[in-house]
C-alpha cells in the first residue's frame, strides 16, 4: 500500500514538471514568433520606402553597377582607345558609326560636338580635319576640298577606307558635298528658341563692343531700334545678327525675307536630316539621339563645355523678345517646325522614354558628382565659365574624356590620325564622285506652285557602308 502510495504522488509530480516544460516551450516559441513577426512588418516597411522612392527603378543596384563599372580603381590602367572600331550589334540595331553633326553657333553645339568627338575618339574613328585650328568655315558652305585626301589603306583598319566616319567641326551645310566625304551617314544638327540664340551670340561674340554700343544699359534694345542700319556695317560675325541658325544651315541671307524661299529649306532640312537637336530639351533630344545611334547611355553622358560670363548677358524683356523673334522669323519658323518633330518623334518613342531619361539623369548626376569641382571654375576666357575637374581625379581617364572639350579634342583627334598616317597634307580629295557645285539654297527656276513641294527625298541608311 505504501509502495503504491509513493508511485502515485511520483506520477503527478511527474505531469506537474512536464506541464511546467510544455507552458515554458510555449512561451518562447510565442517570444520567437512575435520577434519573426516584427521583423517581417519592418522588412515591409523598408520595402515599402524604397519602393517610393526609387520608383522609376532600382537606383541603388544602377548606383552600384554605374560605381563598378566607370569608376574601379583600375579605371586608370585602362586604354584611352580601343586597338580597333569595333561594329557593335545591340537589340535589333547597329551601332552607327557614320554620323555628320551640322555644328550651329551658339546653340549647345560645343557640349554637343564632344559627345560625338569623344565616341569617334575611343574608337579610332576618323575625323574630316582642317590642316590647322577646329573651324572649318564660320562663312562658307563646306567643300570637300577643305580636308585633306584620306589614303585608302591603313594599318589602323582591315577593310580599306570608303571616305571619313565623322564630320563634327563648324562649316555651314552643304549635303552633296558632305556626302562625298562621309558617306550613308546619319545627319543631325541642333537649334535654339530664336531670342534666348539672338542673345547669346549677340553678347557672346561682343557685338555692342564692335558696334561701340557698350555705354548703353541694353545694346540690343539700341541695335533692336535699327537693326538693318546696324547689320549694313558687316561687324564681326555680322552674318549670326539675323536668322544665324538657317544661315549656318546653308540658307543666304538675300532669300532671308522670302517666305517661300524660307518654307523651300525648312522641308528641305526636315527631309534630310535625321535628328534635329533642341537646346532647350537637350537630355530630352540625347535619348532620341541615343536610339537613332543604338548608343549606349554612357555614350551620351556630358559636361556643358561652357556658361557665359554674367558680363556678355543682356536681360530680355516680353517686347524686346518679340522684336528679336520679329526680326529672326525665319528662325522661329524652323524652330517651330522642329520642336513639333522632337515632341512628335518623343511620342513614338513610347512609353520607356520617361524611364530612359529618369536613368540617364541619374547617370549624368553621378558623373558630374564624381568627376565636376562645382565650387571651382576656369576663368581665363573672360566670356565664359568652365567646369574643372576635381583635384583628387585628375588622371582619371573617364573624367577626362568626359570633360575635355571640342578645340582640346580636335588637337588629339589631328596627332592621332596624323600618326597613323591617316591625316597627310596632300592635295584635295579626288575620287570618283561626280564633283557637284555647292548648293547655296537659292532656286534658280523655283515652281511656281509651292503647295506641298518637297526636295527629292535623300535615302537614308543604318550608317555604315
Amino acid at each position: 500500500m505504501a509502495m503504491r502510495t509513493m508511485f502515485v504522488h511520483q506520477s503527478k509530480d511527474t505531469i506537474f514538471t512536464t506541464l511546467l516544460l510544455v507552458c515554458f516551450i510555449s512561451l518562447l516559441c510565442l517570444l520567437s514568433l512575435q520577434n519573426t513577426v516584427q521583423s517581417s512588418n519592418k522588412q515591409k516597411e523598408d520595402l515599402s520606402v524604397d519602393a517610393l522612392s526609387w520608383k522609376h527603378f532600382n537606383h541603388r543596384v544602377k548606383e552600384r553597377h554605374f560605381a563598378e563599372t566607370f569608376f574601379a580603381p583600375s579605371e586608370e590602367k585602362t586604354e584611352i582607345r580601343h586597338t580597333v572600331h569595333p561594329t557593335v550589334k545591340r537589340d535589333n540595331c547597329t551601332m552607327v558609326d557614320h554620323i555628320v553633326f551640322v555644328k550651329t553657333h551658339k546653340t549647345a553645339s560645343t557640349t554637343l560636338a564632344s559627345i560625338l568627338q569623344r565616341f569617334g575618339f575611343t574608337r579610332n574613328l576618323t575625323f574630316t580635319l582642317g590642316k590647322r585650328g577646329h573651324i572649318l568655315s564660320s562663312v562658307n558652305l563646306f567643300q570637300r576640298s577643305m580636308i585633306p585626301a584620306l589614303p585608302q589603306k591603313s594599318k589602323l583598319f582591315d577593310k580599306p577606307l570608303n571616305g571619313y566616319h565623322l564630320l563634327t567641326n563648324h562649316v555651314r551645310y552643304n549635303r552633296p558635298e558632305m556626302d562625298a566625304v562621309v558617306r550613308n551617314a546619319k545627319y543631325i544638327t541642333i537649334i535654339r528658341e530664336p531670342a534666348a540664340h539672338f542673345e547669346s551670340t549677340f553678347g557672346y561674340f561682343e557685338m555692342a563692343k564692335r558696334l561701340k554700343l557698350t555705354n548703353h544699359s541694353n545694346p540690343i534694345e539700341v541695335f533692336m531700334k535699327n537693326p538693318s542700319k546696324f547689320l549694313a556695317k558687316k561687324f564681326y560675325m555680322w552674318q549670326r545678327a539675323k536668322n544665324g541658325q538657317l544661315y549656318d544651315l546653308g540658307l543666304e541671307h538675300q532669300v532671308h525675307n522670302d517666305l517661300y524661299h524660307v518654307q523651300y529649306k525648312i522641308r528641305q532640312l526636315d527631309s534630310e536630316f535625321d535628328l534635329v537637336l533642341l537646346s532647350e530639351y537637350f537630355d530630352e533630344s540625347l535619348i532620341l539621339l541615343k536610339k537613332l545611334m543604338c548608343w549606349s547611355f554612357d555614350d551620351i553622358l556630358y559636361v556643358s563645355n561652357g556658361i557665359r560670363s554674367s558680363s556678355h548677358r543682356y536681360d530680355l524683356n516680353d517686347q524686346l523678345r518679340a522684336r528679336i523673334r520679329k526680326w529672326n522669323s525665319a528662325d522661329v519658323m524652323m524652330y517651330n517646325h522642329f520642336n513639333k518633330t522632337l515632341w512628335r518623334k518623343i511620342k513614338e518613342y513610347g512609353d520607356g522614354f520617361k524611364s530612359d531619361l529618369a536613368e540617364f539623369r541619374f547617370r549624368e548626376r553621378a558623373a558630374m558628382q564624381k568627376c565636376i569641382d562645382e565650387q571651382r571654375l576656369n576663368r581665363s576666357d573672360r566670356r565664359e565659365e568652365k567646369f574643372v575637374l576635381k583635384r583628387n581625379v585628375t588622371g582619371s581617364i573617364f573624367c577626362e574624356n568626359i570633360l575635355r572639350g571640342d578645340i582640346q579634342y580636335t588637337k588629339l583627334i589631328r596627332n592621332f590620325m596624323q600618326s597613323q598616317g591617316l591625316h597627310p597634307t596632300s592635295p584635295p580629295i579626288k575620287d570618283n564622285v561626280p564633283r557637284q557645285k555647292a548648293s547655296r539654297s537659292i532656286l534658280k527656276n523655283p515652281p511656281q506652285n509651292n503647295a506641298n513641294i518637297l526636295p527629292k527625298k535623300v535615302n537614308k541608311t543604318n550608317g555604315h557602308n
